[in-house]
């Protein structure tokens, strides 16, 4: 700090605005914290007018995760902005990013079991899906878990443990993986599958698309439908054409 206070003098710098970042955690003591430790570094700037507190806010995808509660997390922010001002006189402007808390469990990825693979008594039951780190690299990078439903064509209720893996030619297209261990496998229960049923990958509203593993193996770029309130739904996104693929290669 020292030094970028130095930087700040030497070149006659105006800083108008902070940007600390928290991360994604719901835990309030970690935020008021946080919020504490801006806050002395908005003293330390007096022309600062506003601080952004970055990071994003963590939702619970599946049931057991647990979501951020905004008015307890946000007390203690308002609180520490409250006694700026009236220690100081000076009136931030607070900055969140809430892309993910907003997005998140908005979005779902539609796919199709394509084959399901036994490897015997002690190996694993496997569906293998037509979707995966092209559109979906969250269980991938952070072993992140994402609710998977399987929409049985015939109606089945019986269920079994499945590894479901995606379609590229990677080990680590896995979309069920160890919550500590992206690399390990971890099957769930789901209804009986066969080839052709639908698979319904949710939470994939924020950190999929964005961050995908986009034209790996030259898949296509999925399309992207909305449904809106009324329950209509239209395209947003065509699906990439293999012209679009390669439109920026240059034959040598």
């Amino acid at each position: 700090m020292d030094e970028v206070q130095e930087w700040v003098q030497r070149f006659d710098l105006k800083v108008e605005r902070l940007h600390t970042h928290i991360g994604s955690g719901s835990d309030p003591q970690i935020w008021q914290r946080v919020a504490s430790l801006s806050m002395d570094l908005v003293k330390k700037f007096p022309g600062a007018k506003s601080l952004n507190l970055g990071g994003g806010y963590k939702i619970g995808r599946m049931s057991h995760e647990k979501t951020t509660d905004l008015q307890q997390v946000g007390q203690p922010v308002k609180q520490a902005f409250e006694k700026l001002a009236h220690e100081t006189g000076r009136r931030l402007h607070l900055e969140i990013e809430p892309g993910t808390w907003l997005l998140g469990n908005a979005c779902c990825v539609l796919s199709t079991a394509r084959d399901i693979v036994s490897t015997g008594p002690d190996g694993y039951q496997f569906i293998k899906s037509d979707t995966g780190m092209t559109e979906i690299l969250r269980p991938s990078l952070y072993a992140a878990q994402h609710p998977i439903s399987v929409i049985s064509r015939s109606g089945e209720t019986h269920t079994s443990q499945y590894v479901v893996v995606g379609h590229c030619c990677e080990s680590g297209d896995l979309l069920t993986p160890d919550a500590q261990d992206s690399e390990k496998l971890a099957p769930r229960e789901l209804i009986r599958a066969f080839p052709g049923d639908l698979l319904v990958i949710d939470g994939a509203g924020a950190y999929c698309a964005s961050m995908s593993a986009k034209n790996y193996n030259s898949f296509p770029e999925a399309p992207e439908i909305l449904l809106k309130a009324d329950g209509s739904h239209r395209l947003i996104r065509r699906r990439q054409t293999l012209e679009q693929i390669l439109e920026n290669e240059i034959p040598a």
